[in-house]
């Protein structure tokens, strides 16, 4: 036997040994495959380095942990889309189910004279929480949607501040809230949407007057380097440290600190709103009372 046929020979041996290697490793790559399939997404290829699917194991494994990441995330909705459909249930159905009561005892005659007036302001009471409650829905929705689109202009945000927080000195010294005013600055120039920033302000103005229980509320805007700072402040009751990471979640309510008023949406549509400026927003930890913490990109003279 010459050296040529020896050498065809070990090729070839060289070349079964070689596809009896990749045919092992497809049954195990097709072993974890059909593992994942049957629900264990925790599953992975294990493949030598150097080997031939080595690159094409990596790849399938990236897919498997972007889809397992994907499935968590899709869980995850679902549990927000229960709890929105369970707080739908509730805070919707509750106010109108007073509603109906209220408009059915004036509408049958049950009650008369000062009970009827009573039924019928309590009836238009609760409408109004209703309205409050399904704007905030459809403002959130809109949000998540992405359907709101800021109209950035070149502003200033102390008197734009100022001017929101002139409309709310009315209702502050009709329930014996005090209040404040106060900027380093005469003016700061910032990039923003006029109507988006005055949802923003009024927003936390409302919360901090309904939900506080402050006897004063007052704002303070700084300049620091490139950024202003929005500070919304009140001396009530307070946020619980613990509470702090979430109070921007979408249906959350610190109900052990705050009134359980309100539609848990209001400071969720804040960030957004916040957000599509190109700003930040946090609470600040304080040892009585809540500030809230705007943060703005200052635009260049």
């Amino acid at each position: 036997m010459d050296i040529g046929m020896i050498a065809l020979i070990v090729i070839c041996l060289g070349l079964m040994f070689l596809l009896a290697g990749i045919w092992r490793q497809i049954k195990k790559i097709n072993q974890v495959l059909d593992e994942i399939i049957e629900g264990k997404t925790d599953r992975r290829i294990l493949i030598r380095k150097y080997s031939l699917l080595s690159d094409t194991c990596y790849k399938l494994n990236q897919i498997m942990m972007d889809n397992k990441e994907r499935i968590i995330q899709t869980r995850r909705q679902e549990h927000r889309n229960e709890k929105l459909m369970t707080s739908l249930s509730h805070d919707i159905r509750t106010p109108l189910t007073s509603i109906i009561g209220h408009l059915d005892a004036v509408h049958y005659q049950y009650i008369h004279g000062e009970m009827n007036a009573e039924s019928v302001r309590q009836a238009r009471e609760k409408a109004y929480v209703l309205k409050d409650y399904l704007d905030d829905l459809f403002q959130w929705f809109k949000l998540n949607s992405k359907e709101e689109k800021a109209e950035m202009e070149p502003l200033d945000i102390v008197e734009e501040t100022r001017a929101v927080f002139a409309n709310w000195v009315a209702a502050f010294e009709g329930n014996g809230i005090s209040y404040d005013f106060v900027s380093d600055m005469d003016e700061i120039r910032i990039s923003m949407d006029r109507v988006f920033y005055e949802r923003i302000v009024n927003n936390l103005l409302k919360n901090a007057m309904e939900h506080s229980g402050a006897s004063k509320i007052w704002i303070k805007i700084e300049q620091a380097g490139i950024t202003v700072a929005v500070k919304i402040c009140d001396n009530g009751v307070g946020i619980p440290e613990k509470a702090i990471p979430f109070v921007f979640d979408r249906l959350y309510k610190v109900d052990d600190a705050r009134s359980s008023k309100g539609s848990g949406l209001g400071l969720a549509i804040v960030r957004e709103l916040v957000l599509i400026q190109g700003g930040k927003i946090f609470a600040e930890p304080r040892k009585k009372g809540s500030c809230f913490v705007m943060e703005f990109p200052i635009l260049e003279n």
